[in-house]
């Protein structure tokens, strides 16, 4: 392919990808804010990154993007497996819903072309991850743009190159350059860690202890769940919640209308902190006589085998236990 149409191609897919994540900005910041200003980050890091391909210069212009879509392939498959801090682990694209999504079968007839789904994420629609799958596929394809036009072998930008290895290296001899780097880290860290801290007191207060406390025995003959287990798992960074499913119909009372099955919650500290299971643990079927587990993120990794919690189902809580 001629350099000019690939120069072109890596610009118009860097743009894409940052009119993807500020399109996503509102649904983001809704649920945490820190991760709406990074999208916005990643945005204006886009501009700047097409600015540099535009002025063929490797480092603001393909070293940038590839930064630029590099962290961002890796946040997506970090927010899908194990969360980001003071988010949950989110649910991956669902290519059925999209599918219906785009044909017009899951949506209105008068949003039918896949712009349109598009536009509707913006104002808190669901796409079923929509979104984030196409910057995905957009990044992938900037990446195999970066392979194909191959900037480093220019001889153009292979000047530009050196002489920003040449800049890097004075720097790094710098007397400053290690004292800088190591507060950059810890102000990285702190300011990392009081976000998470925030977003988990958000979502606290959200879903505050229930005030109707009762035993597992009550649990069991008026709703139908036998409590078996709560314990930490997966070196404590998991707490494992497992109950059997005694009378369906009973349990049944218990169910989130909004995530369509039972979802169990631990509360820590006297109901100070709270622990609840990502999206794709919510739903289940209820069937009789079946064991059922619910893994839910240990966040800060409050709970201990020896800590004293309370599991709530709904709007009941069982008394305190003691988790293994």
């Amino acid at each position: 392919m001629k350099p000019k149409l690939l120069m072109w191609t890596a610009i118009a897919l860097m743009l894409c990808t940052g009119i993807l994540h500020l399109i996503a900005v509102p649904d983001e910041y809704s649920e945490s804010p820190y991760m709406g200003w990074l999208f916005i980050v990643n945005f204006l890091g886009t501009l700047v990154a097409a600015w540099g391909l535009l002025r063929s210069r490797i480092i603001w212009g393909w070293g940038l993007g590839t930064i630029i879509v590099a962290g961002s392939i890796i946040g997506y498959l970090l927010s899908r497996t194990v969360g980001l801090p003071g988010t949950g682990v989110e649910e991956w694209a669902d290519l059925q819903g999209i599918w219906g999504l785009v044909s017009g079968k899951a949506i209105d007839q008068s949003f039918k072309d896949v712009c349109s789904a598009i536009a509707q994420e913006s104002f808190g629609s669901n796409s079923f991850g929509l979104i984030g799958l196409l910057a995905i596929l957009v990044e992938t394809a900037f990446l195999g743009t970066l392979v194909l036009a191959k900037p480093w072998a220019d001889p153009v930008m292979k000047t530009d190159l050196l002489a920003f290895n040449a800049s890097a290296k004075q720097m790094r001899q710098s007397r400053f350059f290690l004292p800088a780097m190591m507060l950059a880290t810890i102000l990285i860290g702190f300011f990392s860690y009081q976000i998470g801290v925030q977003s988990v007191k958000a979502h606290d207060s959200e879903h505050p202890l229930p005030e109707t406390i009762i035993s597992a025995q009550t649990l069991e003959e008026e709703y139908g769940i036998q409590m078996y287990l709560v314990a930490v798992t997966a070196a404590g960074g998991m707490v494992d919640v497992r109950y059997r499913i005694i009378d369906p119909d009973k349990a049944a009372k218990l169910v989130d209308p909004e995530d369509g099955g039972i979802m169990p919650m631990v509360y820590v500290q006297n109901g100070d902190i709270m622990l609840m299971p990502d999206m794709h643990m919510r739903k289940q079927q209820l069937i009789a006589d079946r064991m059922y587990f619910t893994l839910i993120p240990n966040t800060r990794n409050v709970v201990h085998r020896g800590t004293i919690v309370t599991v709530s189902f709904g709007n009941v809580a069982l008394e305190p236990m003691i988790a293994k």
